[in-house]
Order: C-alpha cells, then structure tokens, then sequence
C-alpha cells in the first residue's frame, strides 16, 4: 500500500514538474540569468576568445545533455503528451495542428498557403512561364516515346490540404501569397497539349464525401494504404487503354483491421507522443492477380515524389510489372538491382527499354515537376535541331538484339566482371551500363571473329 501511495505521489510530482515546464516554456512567467559559457586559462588570448566565447561551452554542453541525460525518452514523450494534451500544440515545428486534431506538415501547409513556388520562382508570372516550358517538355518526350511503343504519362497524387481543406486551421486572409497554382494551372494545359494524364487529385475531391472508406488519416501525410490499394485497377485499365497491350489484372479481398503499416502514422510517429491520436489499428485489402496467359508484364519506370510509395507497400508489383524502377525526386533509385542513384543510368537507355514511362505527383511537387529529369530527358531523346537523337537507333538495336541479354545477366551475376565493368566506366566517366554494352561490343565481336 506504501509503495503504491509512494508511486502516485512521485507521478503527480513529476506531471506538476512537467506542467510548470510547459507553462514556463509557453508564457516565460520567470525570469532567469541566462546560461553563459566558461573562460579556459591559456597564455595565448586570441585562441581563448575564439574557441571559449561566452555561451559556446554551455550551448555545446547543453547539445550534449539533451541526448544522453538519463530518461530521456520517457521524460520527452511524456512533455510532448502534456504540451499536446493542455495546449493541443506540438513541439515539432515542421507540423501545423488543423481542427479536431488534424495534422499537416509543412510542404502541405506552403501548398495551402501559396507559399511554395517562391521555391522555384520569383513570381507567378516566372513560375507560370516554367510550367509551361515544362508541359512543352512533356510533350516532346511523350511524342518520341511513342514512336517507339513507348508511353508516357503523367498522374497527379492528390494532397491533404485540398482533401482534408475542412480541417485546415484558419489563417488568416494576409498569409496567403500566391494564387497561381500548378493544380489548378496544369490539367487544362495538357488536355490543349495531348499530355496523357491520370488526374487522381481530381478524383479523390469528387469521391471524398461518398466512398466508405479513409482517403487520408488524421495522423499521416500520405494517401492511406487503402486509398492507395483500391486506385490499382483504375491504374491498370488506364494503362491497357493507353498502350492496347493486355496486363494483368487484379481484384481485391475483404477489408480487415490490422496494425498501422507505413506511412499510415508517419506524422503522430515524430511527434513522440506517450499516447496514440488514434486507433493504432487500421483496414486493409489483399490484392489479388489473374492468371491470365495472354496477359503482358510491362516494364515501368516511374519517377516521382514519395506518393508512389501507396504503390510499393500494398500492390503485388512484380506480378505485374517484368521491372518496376521508382526514381524517388530523379534522385535516389528503388526497386532495382543495378543503380542506386540516378546519376549511374544511362537516361536513354532506360527509357526507351520502358513500356511505361511515369511522372507521379502531388499539386505539393507540381510546382517542380522537372527536377531535371524532363530537361534531360529531352537532351537524350532529340538534337540542337529538336530532330530525334541518332543515338535511339543505336540504342534499340542493342536493346532489342537476343544475343546481348544473355551477356546483360551474365554481368550482374558475375560480381567480379561487374565491379571491373564499373572501373571501366569511372575511368571512362560514362554510364555503366554503356560501359557493359561495350563489353558486350567486344565479347560480340571475339566470337564473330572465331566463327569466321
């Protein structure tokens, strides 16, 4: 009984502790002689002003405490909780608290606010200039593509300050900046131009208010798991649409409840709270493919910002697709055995060894729907004179040549030929997978002269 009464005392002194902290913190009731620095004896005075200015051990010191005092993470959640509990406020400021509880990062409340083109441009008529120098860019790309069998399309994601607009915080009228946005700006743009695009944004605003279930959480950034899963077939059929081939379909199980899967939770997780916002427990679908015999593998590249991720968590992706590389921000590369950044590729190359080309994005990202790679891309496919590059000839022929896929498969099972390719390459300053073509070349070339 002691030990019992001990333990609720020590827990209310400890939340009375947190409270004052918090209520210190929030409204500086108190006021205290600021934490200075020390001065370190040394015969040479411009060593000890430089290093020792006052305040420089103890914010050092201070840094120091703040990851290894004993407790730490009991003592943070439970600040978090209180701050959270009392003031419904977070001490992350990367994350805007909306009504009943709502949570929005930060790129999500820039797009709310007009704030994020100020990123990529000085105004709007500069950011609308880019925008149109980037459709023109599409345009260009998807035109050569499809002369080859290739098809581009463009799918914009939705975002949670268009969905979700009615849990928003009120701001006021003066925080808005720009109005221009590339959401709005985009679509009609590229129906005049005939860009090919999958409009999810759209859709999610038009469904919102009827479907059964969660197109985003309280708790999250992202579209959920299973707003995600059930866009699979519309993905699918739009697909087969565009390009004649016949894929694979799929068709989904019955809804069940289990633990939050990733990125369900991804804001509440950095908040570091001791109690959830909400049910840790959410529904999902398992996704089934047919066994159709005459149905086609594709291979898909995509490139695009972190939305794509519904995809790669929920859909059996290798049961669809024969390759399905995801270049997250034409920066770093998922999903594929051979590079891992997309400053190794050939940009050609893999372009035109793609069934499916995709740029995916939110209304967020829209604004930088670049980000090199359309730049790149159009440098690749057409010459100063905007004609197709020569080099496509080139490099279909080796794409498409039976004879080369083997050697391609040898080389990535050869870890030592590999790595010596890769050497070849960085002295060459060329992508390695031209350096394994002409490797290829030269093996190619040995047995013809032996055949001879």
């Amino acid at each position: 009984m002691r030990r019992q009464t001990l333990h609720i005392v020590l827990s209310l002194l400890t939340l009375a502790l947190l409270f004052l902290s918090s209520i210190q913190q929030r409204f500086s009731l108190f006021k205290f002689k600021p934490l200075a620095g020390v001065i370190v004896a040394t015969e040479r005075p411009e060593l000890r002003l430089k290093s020792f200015m006052a305040g420089d051990y103890q914010k050092q010191f201070d840094a120091y405490l703040g990851e290894h005092f004993g407790f730490r993470e009991v003592l943070i959640r439970n600040y978090n909780q209180l701050i959270w509990s009392l003031f419904h406020q977070t001490t992350n400021e990367f994350i805007t608290v909306g009504k009943d509880g709502w949570l929005f990062n930060e790129y999500v409340m820039s797009h709310y606010l007009g704030k994020s083109i100020y990123g990529y441009a000085h105004d709007e008529d500069e950011m609308t200039r880019k925008m149109l120098a980037d459709a023109r860019r599409i345009q260009t790309i998807q035109t050569v593509l499809e002369q080859h069998g290739i098809r581009l399309f463009v799918i914009i994601a939705p975002s949670k300050d268009m969905v979700c607009d009615h849990y928003l915080p009120e701001v006021k009228a003066n925080e808005r900046l720009a109005t221009v946005r590339a959401i709005d700006y985009y679509p009609p743009l590229f129906d005049s131009l005939g860009i090919h695009c999958l409009n999810f944004s759209d859709y999610f605003l038009q469904i919102r208010d009827t479907v059964s279930y969660p197109l985003y959480y309280k708790s999250s950034s992202h579209w959920t798991n299973l707003a995600a899963t059930y866009l699979a077939d519309t993905l699918v059929h739009y697909m087969e649409s565009l390009s004649g081939l016949n894929l694979h379909n799929v068709s989904f199980g019955d809804p069940y409840v289990d633990w939050a899967r990733e990125p369900d939770m991804d804001l509440e997780v950095v908040l570091n709270l001791k109690h959830p916002i909400e049910t840790n427990r959410f529904p999902y679908v398992d996704v089934f493919v047919d066994e159709d015999s005459t149905a086609i593998k594709p291979r898909w590249l995509v490139v695009g910002d972190s939305y794509f991720r519904g995809f790669q968590y929920n859909l059996p992706l290798d049961r669809l697709f024969r390759s399905h590389p995801y270049w997250r921000y034409n920066t770093t590369i998922y999903d594929d055995p051979r590079h891992g950044n997309t400053s190794e590729v050939d940009l050609l190359r893999e372009l035109l060894s793609s069934d499916f080309v995709t740029l995916l994005y939110t209304p967020c990202n829209l604004f930088d729907l670049n980000r090199g790679f359309l730049t790149q891309s159009v440098n690749c496919l057409v010459d100063a004179n905007g004609k197709p590059s020569p080099r496509i000839a080139k490099v279909l022929s080796e794409i498409n040549d039976p004879e080369r896929e083997p050697y391609r498969e040898g080389v990535f099972r050869n870890q030592e030929w590999l790595e010596s390719i890769k050497e070849k390459a960085k002295r060459s300053q060329i992508p390695l997978d031209e350096a394994i073509e002409r490797d290829i070349d030269w093996l190619l070339s040995q047995r013809k002269a032996k055949q001879e």
